[in-house]
């Protein structure tokens, strides 16, 4: 059958080759390092290349080639942690209360309902990052091997391509989970805390339980009524103060978070992700020297390899590829660390949102349908009125295997 194609005639071959396509597919060969650079730099070093889809993006791992360099949601800025909020829209039941008009200051609470509608506050969620220069191993020369050939046993790096190259191997937890990242290792993480996993549950898309007027909860929001202090030709010599709402005892759940330090473009992506392929190295083969200065690595050890130093500074913090510098402003530093406290090991974060939302009412009157000694004010006083107070606390931890993280001399 070779022989005969050999001799047929270049369009036939071609025709042929186009009706029965031999798929092209990644190799090993293919696969290239990615890799952060914890060093005060914002130039790669020689045979290196900014690798650009990680600009602003925390890196989650995939085994899945055509997601690799994917980019979801909208760019961190410069050392600004990703913030967002939530939406209330509702309408609250009140309490209706029979108040003797007779009896001096009363609580003035006769309307039905009320329209609530608003944000709560901003939060960054508790979440701590550390933005570094990252960089791409250019391809090696035709019969010269990856850098990465050097690198010591039980490494975890990040790669393009469509495989892990040879003396590596895909590192599982990476992609479990429809994908987690690294967390360079905490510092008050013990031996066996060493690559443990820890996922966020719903961290994108979470929600806040409101409640209302609950005793037994921590948390609580109340319907702030701006204070009135009338008389009336039937009580001139008493003053009546209808300060305080009554709205019973209900629990509400917030609108998904949106992103909120931005106009963003993918709003419901609240901590933008790029994605990378995570091997392990398998192969004993090292030599530190050969690699560049001030590369950082992973490993699954607790401590550092021979020859590489702790990277102290991200321990606890999500390293996010070095964001793009806006017109105008300084350019980004590699190093930079921001956003919340640094995370203990294993820790979920959790946070919570203050509610301060004005809120329109009706105005009042009396109604006359109701004859003396009892009578009932309608409606609520116009003015300064709001809901306040807190959300209940949850988590948006972004998921992921703790890791030593660090780096070449420089």
């Amino acid at each position: 059958m070779e022989l005969a194609m050999k001799y047929l005639p270049v369009g036939i071959i071609i025709a042929s080759s186009l009706m029965n396509p031999i798929p092209v597919l990644a190799t090993t060969n293919d696969a290239q390092m990615v890799a952060f650079f914890p060093i005060e730099s914002e130039v790669c070093p020689t045979g290196w290349s900014e690798y650009k889809p990680a600009k602003g993006y925390l890196i989650r791992g995939t085994d899945n080639t055509s997601l690799i360099g994917a980019q979801k949601g909208d760019a961190i800025h410069d050392a600004q942690a990703p913030l967002h909020q939530h939406k209330l829209d509702d309408t609250l039941p009140l309490r209706r209360i029979g108040n003797n008009i007779f009896g001096g200051p009363h609580q003035r609470i006769t309307t039905i309902e009320v329209s609530v509608n608003g944000s709560t506050s901003h939060s960054d969620g508790a979440m701590p990052y550390v933005q570094y220069l990252t960089c791409q191993e250019d391809k090696p020369a035709v019969h010269e091997p990856s850098l990465s050939i050097f690198l010591p046993k039980n490494t975890v790096q990040w790669f393009t391509g469509g495989a892990c190259p040879t003396g590596w191997a895909l590192y599982e937890p990476l992609i479990g989970g429809s994908g987690r990242t690294a967390l360079p290792l905490p510092r008050d993480a013990v031996a066996t805390a060493a690559a443990a996993i820890v996922d966020g549950g719903n961290s994108q898309n979470h929600e806040h339980n409101l409640f209302f007027n609950m005793p037994d909860k921590e948390h609580n929001i109340k319907l702030m009524v701006n204070s009135t202090d009338d008389s009336y030709f039937i009580n001139i010599f008493k003053k009546t103060d209808f300060a305080q709402a009554a709205i019973p005892q209900i629990e509400r759940l917030s609108a998904k978070g949106i992103r909120s330090d931005i106009k963003a473009g993918s709003p419901d992506v609240l901590i933008p992700y790029t994605y990378l392929r995570p091997c392990q190295k398998t192969s004993d083969t090292i030599n530190i020297s050969e690699l560049p200065a001030g590369m950082g690595t992973f490993t699954k050890s607790f401590a550092c390899p021979s020859g590489l130093y702790n990277v102290a500074s991200a321990a606890g913090r999500f390293p996010v590829g070095l964001p793009p510098r806006n017109a105008g402003d300084p350019d980004p530093l590699s190093g930079t660390a921001f956003g919340a406290a640094a995370l203990k090991s294993e820790q979920r974060p959790t946070h919570l949102h203050t509610v301060d939302i004005p809120v329109a009412l009706s105005a009042w009157g009396i109604d006359t349908t109701t004859f003396l000694p009892t009578n009932r004010f309608k409606g609520l006083s116009p003015g300064a009125s709001k809901l306040e107070g807190e959300t209940d606390t949850t988590s948006m931890t972004f998921p992921y295997v703790q890791l030593k993280f660090c780096k070449v001399p420089e």
